[in-house]
């Protein structure tokens, strides 16, 4: 059985279609079978495949299980093709991985699709194609209009595959600005080798001795985007997981006013499982590598930071600045 990349577009997204027709654009598709009434097309020399989902895709659960069982492809790994949406409505192109840590009940349906305290498997390639995209971005002359980001982990829907999404945002003058979806074709062209290079971000192309050397950064605190976190990104080669915002990560106080951050029980909240499923999925797709953690560190009270720190030190996970990911 082929092992593919699946690149899901939804046909209820501009944002979306603008980008595969960008890339269907550059030649070397030839279209396949469909598969739950949207068409599929599969890359002539890389095992490629593109969905065109004919619905929206927040909600649609197991799309990776669900394509394999119908085509007979094993999906390695999803990139969803999509819009941003900002109260801001300004400009940006960004991408992120997903799931819906720090919600709870857990096991609950979430409001943007997926699992509350659930996580999906981040796709490896997730730091490179940041890296990549910056570029892009310039060579599309792009720069002085959009913002350049990541965000954290969020929204569904859940699959088992790594995964993770590319946007074009923020509001509806933006999302079918075709030198926006062009950028991110070049992104796609030359990350997935379908312009004969070697591809970018392939976790499973480094050697044993490769893995053990690479760090991956699990971003714990600040902002929905990251700014920290994209520091270590631009500053370093490092790789990147789960990014856990400061909304996601809720601390309660111990009352009683003996307790010591360093010694007594760590505080209630779904912090804790938060980071733990985060970690957990980070390393599920990272065999082999080296995760710390960076905190945004102002992000956090003295006394909340020291019980994050703790928990890493319990997950044996090393805490490190900006230089401890060159």
């Amino acid at each position: 059985m082929e092992s593919v990349t699946l690149l899901i577009v939804s046909a209820e997204d501009i944002a979306s279609t603008v980008q595969g027709d960008a890339l269907l654009g550059r030649g070397g598709w030839n279209e396949a079978d469909p598969v739950e009434e949207g068409r599929t097309w599969r890359h002539t020399s890389q095992p490629v495949h593109i969905w065109w989902f004919p619905e929206r895709v927040l909600w649609a659960d197991q799309l990776d299980e669900r394509y394999a069982a119908a085509s007979g492809a094993q999906v390695r790994e999803v990139i969803f093709l999509s819009r941003h949406s900002a109260a801001s409505g300004r400009p940006s192109l960004t991408l992120h991985v997903i799931g819906v840590p720090g919600e709870s009940p857990v096991g609950e349906s979430a409001e943007y699709g997926g699992i509350k305290g659930a996580v999906v498997p981040p796709n490896p390639r997730f730091a490179a194609w940041y890296r990549r995209m910056v570029q892009a971005a310039h060579d599309h002359a792009v720069t002085d209009e959009f913002d350049l980001t990541i965000e954290t982990t969020h929204h569904g829907p859940s699959l088992s595959s790594p995964t993770m999404f590319i946007e074009i945002g923020s509001s509806e003058s933006h999302w079918g600005r075709t030198d926006a979806a062009e950028a991110w074709a070049d992104v796609i062209s030359e990350g997935l080798g379908l312009d004969g290079g070697p591809g970018l971000g392939d976790w499973h192309a480094l050697s044993d001795s490769e893995r053990a050397q690479s760090k991956v950064m699990l971003g714990i605190g600040g902002g929905h985007y990251a700014p920290r976190h994209i520091d270590v990104l631009r500053r370093t080669n490092c790789w990147a997981g789960h990014q856990i915002a400061s909304y996601a990560l809720e601390m309660q106080r111990p009352e009683d006013e003996s307790w010591d951050p360093q010694t007594g029980d760590l505080p209630e909240g779904q912090w804790e499982h938060a980071i733990r499923v985060c970690a957990e999925s980070t390393r599920q797709s990272f065999p082999g590598g080296e995760v710390m953690a960076h905190l945004d560190r102002k992000s956090f009270k003295g006394w909340q930071r020291r019980a994050v720190i703790r928990l890493c030190e319990e997950l044996d996970i090393p805490v490190g600045r900006t230089a401890a990911f060159e």
